[in-house]
């Protein structure tokens, strides 16, 4: 049922295509043909197609993706991410970086691996 009722509404749509999407329409047309041609304009603007895809800037970006890079940077700035990441001084990178040493070889130690596993 849903499915037919999908297939009529495209085939309306089909027939308003025919008919010529861009073409103004006279006062003696039926009122749901002058809904339908105004509802196909701004979906034409809306997703840039049709006229309207024309005197859309090549430079501007959708707003999808505008709107994701917004979102993108937000989630940086909050978890510190890319260019909001501390930086540590060098001095600071040398100490995680012994510290990370210092504990590898306490649990090698600790759990016989490495250069203290059995028969070594």
């Amino acid at each position: 049922m849903i499915a037919s009722k999908s297939l009529a509404a495209l085939g309306v749509v089909l027939a308003a295509g025919a008919i010529g999407v861009g073409a103004t329409l006279s006062q003696d047309e039926p009122q749901w043909q002058k809904a339908l041609q105004a509802r196909s304009e701004a979906l034409n603007r809306q997703h840039g197609l049709g006229q309207q895809a024309s005197t859309t800037s090549a430079t501007q970006q959708p707003a999808w993706l505008r709107a994701l890079m917004i979102r993108s940077d937000a989630l940086n700035r909050q978890y510190k991410l890319d260019e909001y990441a501390r930086k540590p001084a060098q001095a600071d990178q040398l100490a995680w970086l012994r510290a990370l040493m210092i504990r590898s070889d306490a649990l090698n130690r600790q759990y016989k691996l490495g250069e203290y596993a059995p028969g070594r």
